[in-house]
């Protein structure tokens, strides 16, 4: 009798094993109601990941919905700050297979103030990786993607281990949406068949595509030509009309992209570098916590403050000079699905604004060509 009731509770965990499968959120909630100054806890964690040896790229403030908000009753004066990290070792790790997956390099630590204290979310590594190397799985490489989420997971737990080291708060690990399932994640499932298309970065042209190349005989010294070009670019650029309109804008300082980081590959022959502006940050964590304000949080959607910044790939193949970056609708739809289906559909031109920005930010008047 004892064997027969061992043996449905194990069939019984099996059945609930396959019906509810491993699930990853974009997002991990790492450290939870925090009391005290943001400013402190950010120095105290920015200290703690450098002795751990992380390459600090970027400590900045994030834009939280107050920006798009001219009525002074509905702002939340909450405040958020982002670490920017980059790891040797992880990206060495991630660009074995491929400079192509340092795409996935960045890695993002975000700190903000909640009315329950400050709390410290991550974008989970694992997760995206999850995503970035899904081409693998989907070509017959089960085994090397199998092997790149193992050592990511690795990679995740030494980081969550070294953010719990702060000493203040809850410790905690808990995924945060969107959350997807591992299925879903390493075969590109759609979020939204019609809008969206497959979750991949590499099995689908049009998400990740090619916005800018051109011929390159210099090597490194032709690649770190163009990012200067970039970077002037970026100082002079000048928004398009519809750019302008799109929302109510508090100054024109809010519509500058700029870059905050960069990541060389091993060999320095590819580079990622991290655009944002407080605009957008400001107006898609608007868009994200819409259903979830309460009198008490007004800004629920700070908690996607990782989502930034927005990757800009260059690599060098048979001679030329290759820039892709993620299509908006897909990277929306990669880190902000919880918004739901209407606030995509209310909000349809925002991407496409975007895709536009962001190509006459980095390359002005070619980006008409």
């Amino acid at each position: 009798m004892k064997y027969f009731v061992k043996t449905v509770l194990l069939f019984l965990f099996l059945s609930i094993g396959a019906v509810f499968p491993s699930q990853h959120g974009i997002y991990l909630h790492t450290v939870a109601n925090i009391k005290g100054d943001i400013n402190k806890v950010g120095e105290e964690l920015k200290v703690k990941l450098k002795n751990a040896g992380y390459n600090i790229l970027n400590y900045t403030d994030v834009a939280t919905p107050d920006i798009v908000r001219q009525k002074k009753e509905e702002q939340c004066n909450f405040k958020a700050k982002l670490i920017l990290l980059g790891s040797n070792d992880f990206t060495k790790m991630i660009t074995a297979r491929g400079n192509k997956y340092l795409a996935a390099a960045f890695i993002r630590i975000g700190i903000y103030e909640s009315q329950d204290g400050i709390q410290v979310v991550i974008a989970d590594p694992e997760t995206i990786n999850r995503v970035v190397f899904n081409d693998l799985w989907e070509s017959g490489k089960e085994n090397d993607y199998n092997q790149i989420i193992a050592k990511t997971k690795e990679f995740k737990t030494n980081l969550i281990k070294t953010i719990h080291s702060i000493g203040t708060g809850n410790n905690i690990e808990k995924p945060m949406e969107p959350i997807r399932s591992d299925e879903d994640l390493r075969e590109s499932s759609r979020d939204m068949f019609m809008m969206v298309g497959k979750m991949t970065f590499f099995n689908d042209e049009d998400q990740f595509p090619v916005v800018f190349s051109r011929k390159n005989n210099e090597g490194r010294k032709g690649l770190d030509r163009l990012i200067g070009e970039m970077k002037n670019n970026l100082k002079n650029f000048s928004p398009a009309k519809n750019d302008v309109e799109y929302r109510y804008v508090a100054s024109p300082e809010v519509l500058k992209w700029r870059i905050i980081g960069q990541i060389y590959s091993p060999d320095s022959t590819s580079v990622v570098l991290g655009i944002t502006r407080p605009q957008t940050e400001g107006l898609s964590f608007h868009i994200a916590g819409s259903k979830f304000e309460t009198k008490e949080n007004k800004c629920p959607g700070i908690n996607h403050l990782v989502a930034y910044p927005i990757e800009i790939l260059i690599t060098q193949k048979d001679g030329q000079l290759i820039v892709n970056t993620a299509r908006e609708m897909f990277r929306m739809d990669m880190y902000f699905w919880d918004a739901g289906k209407m606030a995509f559909m209310n909000h349809m031109s925002m991407p496409s604004v975007l895709d536009e920005s962001i190509k006459l930010a980095l390359f002005g008047k070619e980006s008409k060509k």
